[in-house]
């Protein structure tokens, strides 16, 4: 939910439970089961450190405030706590708020960005923006994981069939949509509930591999 949805939101007045979406005003109606965006992104950060990659980039987009600071805030952490630096130029945010372009394009068009700054393993916002790093990576020579490795996070069936196919963040989805639809049948029991936040894993795929050593 965005600034932009705050008038139609303020029509609900039933029990709602959300979901990956969270709303600070009447927590008596509005719920929420989420997914733990914070460890994703240490999941993905730490797969990239795990395989040897020390130069590691964020790609991510800019009008996704909770779920893209999380991510952003796990990366970062991540690094610090291995002792990896930290470097301005290898955080990319499209943040045109008032040109909204896809995820796919924004991968094509901020990947050189971080390949300019030396990085050899970028984790993206979600699959769609590592998607369009693919394609961007075909455009440019770029050989994927053999010259950079691109970690995605979601899980959508797309991240299977594309080439190589997405190492991923994926989300449960049988059990966000099991555990939301559960909590809107107890909210109309009038059963007391609570919000859910719920972890994500990490599936290992093509696209990621040991840093190559040009020594």
């Amino acid at each position: 939910m965005s600034k932009h949805n705050t008038k139609q939101v303020a029509q609900i007045t039933v029990p709602t439970v959300f979901i990956n979406s969270q709303a600070k005003d009447r927590p008596e109606i509005f719920h929420s089961v989420s997914i733990d965006d914070y460890l994703g992104a240490k999941l993905a950060v730490e797969h990239l450190i795990s395989l040897g990659h020390t130069c590691i980039g964020y790609l991510g987009v800019g009008d996704r405030s909770s779920s893209n600071q999380q991510r952003l805030e796990g990366y970062r952490m991540t690094l610090r706590e291995a002792g990896l630096p930290q470097i301005d130029d290898w955080i990319a945010i499209n943040d045109e708020d008032n040109k909204r372009i896809s995820d796919v394009d924004t991968g094509q068009k901020m990947l050189s960005q971080l390949l300019a700054a030396g990085v050899t393993g970028i984790f993206c916002y979600n699959d769609m923006v590592a998607i369009g790093a693919l394609l961007a990576c075909q455009e440019l020579g770029i050989s994927v994981p053999q010259d950079l490795s691109l970690v995605g996070f979601d899980g959508i069936a797309l991240s299977r069939y594309v080439t190589p196919p997405l190492t991923t963040v994926c989300q449960p989805m049988l059990e966000i949509g099991r555990s939301a639809m559960q909590m809107l049948l107890d909210l109309l029991e009038e059963k007391t509930i609570e919000n859910l936040v719920l972890s994500p894993f990490l599936v290992k795929r093509g696209s990621s591999a040991v840093v190559k050593n040009d020594n």
